[in-house]
């Protein structure tokens, strides 16, 4: 394959992911930010039941968003070589792709279970229900982390590359290196709130907010660069 046509490709995954990352994220922060606290479980689940048509459609978008991430690392590793950096570039790719895709599925798994399973449930119930979604809420938690960890890896990479190698314009590896301080300083606001460290949880959201819509915009800047003809050299 040609290096054009490995940019028409890759063009392409880039602004696939921009764009379902975009509607899918803003659909599920807009349609569950009137969740009821689990104070009171029958009216939590009532809400999630009411929302869960909208939850499902954002997710699914956001799974198809992640997708998109697995080819674009190969073609972010073809332009950039197959060299150690290049490698880890595929990596993270791969593994925020992978884990994004898995943080998605956990969630449309344990939301369908709480819709499916609490109608006319009484409050022992509930309360079991209650216990059972914690734990996977847990889980879920610590696949977003994991995300967090690789997509901030990604955005590094493709900085280092924008940089140091001259595959991409500065505008754009200056842009990377600061989407991957926002997601790595959002996992480190969360994971020092698991250690026990008093942090706002306003903090870490915020980070993660800004960097994710921020990674919108650098998937449409990273389309745009990798669909540029390479200037002849010499």
């Amino acid at each position: 394959m040609q290096d054009g046509d490995w940019g028409r490709d890759g063009r392409w995954y880039a602004w696939a992911y921009g764009a379902l990352a975009l509607v899918g994220g803003v659909t599920a922060a807009v349609v569950s930010s009137g969740i009821p606290s689990t104070e009171d479980l029958a009216v939590h689940y009532a809400y999630v039941r009411k929302i869960w048509p909208e939850l499902y459609v954002a997710f699914l978008l956001l799974v198809g968003a992640f997708l998109n991430l697995l080819p674009l690392g190969v073609v972010l590793r073809q332009r950039l070589g197959h060299g150690l950096r290049g490698e880890l570039l595929y990596a993270s790719f791969l593994g925020a792709g992978m884990l994004g895709i898995l943080w998605m599925l956990l969630q449309i798994g344990s939301a369908q279970a709480v819709v499916r399973d609490t109608p006319g449930a009484n409050a022992q119930d509930l309360a079991a229900i209650g216990g059972a979604s914690s734990i996977w809420s847990a889980v879920i938690n610590w696949m977003e982390r994991g995300f967090l960890i690789f997509a901030g890896a990604a955005s590094y990479w493709t900085g280092r590359a924008a940089l140091d190698q001259r595959i991409f314009s500065p505008g754009l590896g200056w842009f990377s290196l600061v989407v991957a301080a926002l997601y790595l300083l959002g996992f480190a606001v969360l994971a020092f709130r698991d250690a026990g460290v008093l942090l706002p949880d306003a903090v870490g959201s915020l980070f993660i907010a800004v960097g994710s819509l921020s990674a919108t915009v650098w998937a449409g800047w990273v389309g745009w660069e990798l669909g540029r003809k390479k200037a002849p050299s010499g």
